[in-house]
């Protein structure tokens, strides 16, 4: 773990000129079809909504959208708050909620997904006219928890939709959104290798926590969502239902970034499809920390930390500084208790990845290879390998990635190849 975090984004500057000059191969006639496509479909979408609005209105005004919802068409919203323009809210979560209750909710809510879609095919089609490649900027300290952030274009938001039976698939936006990562291609004679952190946040939270649980979870290879549910629902790990392990997904996830019991009933209430109180939220909740009291310790400990402090810090030293602890604004002070809890696992995360990258670009270098880093995204890297160094890139990935620090658990590089990005991950 001797590695100063300077030293390492010091490090990271040649392998970054590097990704950044590399670039991606973009499969500029798959783009256009799909671009194609979604632009008729928001012209159908469009004329429907004006049809059963019987009115022309712009559907990126919201001022307009609000007025047509709740006062020409009278529907009951659902949220009482108004915003600035003293108009009712037409915002996602809030259009969510109301879907049922008018045939035309649906069709602005695929109206807005149809147009983020479109968006992203926009920001595709910057291709360099030279390399015909998209390059993007890999910003090193875009975020302030040591995360990347990726500008001109940005990649990060790049859906990724996997569908079972793509054919049968009645859900047109999702078939669109799965064929967007299929954009991105290898060179000829290449192929793409995606490799991934499988639970890296989670394995942080372990480390960092020494909860005993997790630690043998982990150590075990024991599925730690389906572990957590049997001791939130008091059930063996054999009879956990599919259910089940979804919700403990939710909590285990969701209380690293300072998930409230509101929160939680929300997501508890998407995935059972019932209604959910916040005390039910509240008792499993509860549950949780009373089986798992090292993640307990763990994140009171942190927000301490930062409050002691003024700054969170991770695993390898990588401090972010958190005024708001120090706010008399129950609600900022609030915020700063979330980033206190979640700033030094996705940080510690961040780190790994970076060294990984350093690690990764350095074996490559020293073993000859043409094979070259070309994204980094969320907990992913992908790499252009020329066919005849496929195997031994498996290989060095895996054992790069895997091997860039010791801890407590092991940390595990899920791989994945193909033709282009979809295949790959």
């Amino acid at each position: 773990m001797k590695i100063t975090i300077n030293q390492l984004e010091h490090d990271l500057i040649r392998v970054l000129v590097k990704i950044e000059s590399n670039g991606v191969k973009i499969d500029t006639k798959k783009l256009e079809r799909v671009d194609h496509q979604l632009l008729n479909r928001l012209q159908t979408t469009s004329e429907k909504i004006m049809e059963v609005a019987g009115t022309e209105i712009n559907l990126n005004s919201n001022e307009q959208l609000s007025t047509l919802l709740f006062e020409t068409l009278e529907i009951q919203p659902k949220v009482t708050s108004k915003g600035k323009s003293g108009l009712i809210s037409v915002d996602k979560s809030h259009l969510e909620k109301l879907k049922d209750d008018h045939e035309i909710v649906p069709l602005i809510l695929d109206y807005r997904k149809i147009n983020t879609l479109l968006s992203f095919c926009n920001q595709l089609k910057e291709v360099h006219p030279k390399t015909k490649r998209l390059h993007c900027n890999l910003n090193q300290i875009g975020t302030a928890t040591g995360r990347f952030s990726c500008s001109d274009p940005n990649l990060q938001n790049i859906p990724n939709v996997k569908l079972k039976d793509k054919e049968n698939e009645t859900n047109k936006n999702k078939v669109f959104a799965s064929e967007l990562r299929e954009v991105f291609i290898a060179e000829k004679d290449c192929v793409i290798i995606g490799a991934d952190y499988s639970q890296i946040e989670l394995r942080m939270m372990t480390e960092m926590s020494q909860d005993s649980f997790l630690l043998d979870a982990y150590n075990k290879g024991i599925d730690i969502h389906i572990l957590t549910a049997s001791k939130v629902f008091n059930c063996k790990v054999s009879e956990v239902t599919e259910e089940q392990r979804k919700i403990a997904k939710t909590i285990n996830f969701g209380l690293i970034y300072g998930m409230s019991a509101v929160g939680l009933t929300e997501s508890l209430t998407t995935i059972t499809k019932k209604h959910h109180s916040k005390e039910d939220a509240e008792k499993m909740m509860s549950e949780y920390f009373a089986k798992f009291s090292g993640v307990k310790s763990c994140l009171e400990g942190l927000i301490n930390y930062a409050d002691d402090h003024g700054y969170s810090r991770t695993l390898f030293g990588r401090t972010r500084p958190i005024p708001e602890l120090s706010s008399n604004d129950l609600k900022i002070r609030e915020k700063g208790k979330r980033l206190a809890m979640n700033s030094p696992v996705q940080g510690s995360a961040a780190d790994i990845i970076k060294m990984a990258m350093v690690n990764c670009d350095k074996a490559i270098t020293e073993k000859g290879l043409q094979s070259k880093i070309i994204l980094q995204i969320h907990d992913e890297l992908l790499f252009e390998v020329p066919e005849n160094e496929v195997e031994i890139m498996e290989k060095l990935i895996k054992h790069e990635m895997e091997n860039v620090v010791r801890l407590s658990i092991p940390l595990i590089v899920e791989l994945g190849k193909g033709a282009n990005w979809a295949e790959a991950h």
